[in-house]
């Protein structure tokens, strides 16, 4: 009741915590993370992605053995139709981009995946039925259909165009002989 007056006893005293060294491992995967975020944004930047369109959320890999191991989820932040039909080739020059940074980083220790967030501006509000999803007669998926038809008539008007006369440099006497072995005609042989 009195400790003010006397002071507190040593038991009562707490020692003062003294910071720990942060490891080489804590290290060094803040600063994988920070490149991977780097190079994220090196992409985004080359092919004109506005960078607010997708995310990045970067942890080392759970569950895994291997410290090196990385988990990294690209979240869509913003929907945007081509996004999805090229996230294979973004994906790839991403683990391009993080080699680039990181010569010593193998491709396989990295896991991406890709994750949308709920207010992306996906327009779709349900899946489509079991007819969407069929083979149509002609194979062609339904939302390329009407991209191929451009193209096929732009290759229709290609092969009715008149192709133009073949060049041909006149023959010379080199073309008449008999020991031609296949050369061009250009090559000149010696006379006997």
């Amino acid at each position: 009741m009195f400790e003010f007056l006397f002071g507190r006893s040593k038991k009562d005293i707490k020692p003062k915590r003294i910071a720990e060294p942060v490891s080489d491992q804590a290290k060094k995967n803040d600063i994988r993370l920070e490149m991977i975020r780097l190079a994220l944004k090196s992409v985004l930047r080359r092919y004109g992605i506005p960078l607010h369109w997708i995310g990045c959320e970067i942890e080392p890999m759970p569950g895994s053995d291997d410290a090196d191991k990385t988990l990294i989820q690209l979240v869509i932040l913003q929907w945007h139709d081509a996004l999805m039909r090229y996230a294979p080739e973004l994906q790839n020059q991403l683990l391009n981009e993080i080699q680039f940074f990181d010569t010593t980083a193998d491709a396989t220790s990295f896991l991406i995946v890709w994750k949308f967030a709920p207010d992306c501006g996906y327009p779709a509000d349900q899946v489509p039925g079991a007819d969407f999803w069929a083979p149509a007669a002609d194979s062609t998926p339904p939302d390329q259909t009407q991209r191929a038809r451009p193209v096929a008539a732009a290759a229709v008007s290609v092969a009715t165009a008149v192709p133009a006369a073949k060049f041909d440099l006149p023959k010379s006497k080199f073309d008449e002989e008999d020991g031609d072995d296949g050369f061009p005609a250009t090559q000149l042989f010696e006379e006997k």
